[in-house]
């Protein structure tokens, strides 16, 4: 999959599918400095994810922030060429930000991915 570079961040999409609904989410950042993956609220209440009783509250710590989310397990998930089956996504909002996410650790790490830097490709083996 193809890496855009704009401002100073990596970006890529990724597609998630909740209550047979499917979804391509742009401007989403690979953040290999984020533990968990997170998505804005605001690009998913149209597939029908929103917080319900049940759902774990996260508190999500960056560097000058936090931010309340919550986590919901999402029955399919599809990063670069890697489909991701049954994962907790924490949802929120990233106020101050213009993206639509971040892909963190979690998931690169798990779907065994290579930042290509010279390519501007984020890659997987597995």
């Amino acid at each position: 999959m193809i890496l855009l570079y704009e401002e100073g961040l990596l970006l890529t999409s990724i597609e998630i599918e909740f209550s047979g609904k499917k979804k391509v989410i742009d401007c989403v950042v690979v953040d290999t400095g984020a533990a968990h993956s997170i998505i804005v609220i605001d690009e998913v209440s149209d597939i029908g994810i929103y917080f319900e009783p049940g759902d774990h509250l996260v508190n999500s710590v960056g560097i000058g922030s936090g931010e309340f989310c919550f986590s919901k397990k999402i029955p399919f998930v599809k990063l670069a060429n890697k489909e991701f089956h049954h994962v907790d996504i924490d949802f929120g909002n990233l106020d101050g930000f213009p993206i639509s996410g971040l892909v963190g650790l979690d998931l690169l790490k798990t779907g065994g991915f290579i930042i290509d830097l010279n390519d501007m490709k984020l890659i997987t083996n597995s």
